[in-house]
């Protein structure tokens, strides 16, 4: 299985790790793809013309130096052109792979709610009398969630918005309480973004709300789960 990063790291931009290639040092494959794979044809077409500028001078102006240099740039370029499409291929079987387990670590982590509001009335999940109410909520009340993830180590709490109609809410109740209310999306998945080299989150679909109320304290009319 590909090593995922952890739930505290869930947030919309992780960094898509290269393929591991067993056997291949690192420094190696740094050599041949460079950090950003995306660019490294051009690279490749820009190492290309180096020898021939190198082979010109040496043409013109025979010396060693000239000469030497000619053929290591030369077989750099021969190195690159057979190794990126083998690296390229490698990427392209292990990034399902590794999205597909990073999908599974957001569906289980459960996000810190900062702030819900249920048709527009502000519901405070550690109160009970609130609870109930949202419970109670029309199927088509409108209920917003603001949940809080960190965009990197040691940055500030970022703040994310999503709304779901009542009936598409499932409030369940977990035995022991937590100290805020919590939101889960089982059926969020992790997509490559537009650059390539960092995901975009997808949360569509269900929402599983757990407030801050255990659940033999405030049963829940509609049949919230224990």
């Amino acid at each position: 299985m590909p090593v995922t990063y952890g739930p505290e790291h869930c947030r919309p931009d992780l960094p898509v790790p290269l393929a591991p290639l067993p056997g291949v040092p690192g420094t190696v494959r740094r050599a041949l793809a460079g950090p950003s794979p995306e660019r490294a044809p051009a690279v490749t077409v820009a190492w290309a013309l180096v020898t021939a500028a190198l082979a010109l001078a040496a043409t013109f102006a025979p010396h060693p130096v000239f000469s030497a240099a000619t053929w290591l740039a030369g077989a750099y370029v021969l190195a690159r052109v057979v190794a990126l499409p083998l690296l390229v291929r490698a990427q392209r079987r292990f990034e399902p792979a590794w999205l597909a387990a990073q999908t599974r670590v957001l569906r289980g982590h459960g996000f810190d709610v900062l702030r819900c509001t249920v048709g527009g009335r502000v519901c405070d999940l550690t109160r009970t009398g609130d609870v109930a109410a949202l419970t109670r909520a029309a199927p088509g009340a409108e209920v917003v969630l603001e949940f809080g993830y960190r965009p990197a180590a040691g940055a500030r709490v970022a703040v994310e918005r999503v709304r779901r109609r009542r009936a598409e809410l499932e409030v369940r109740y977990a035995r022991f309480a937590p100290d805020s209310g919590r939101v889960r999306f089982p059926d969020g998945s992790y997509v490559i973004g537009a650059g390539g080299r960092v995901t975009a989150w997808s949360l569509a679909g269900r929402v599983v709300l757990t407030p801050a109320v255990a659940a033999p304290l405030l049963p829940d009319p509609a049949g919230a789960h224990a």
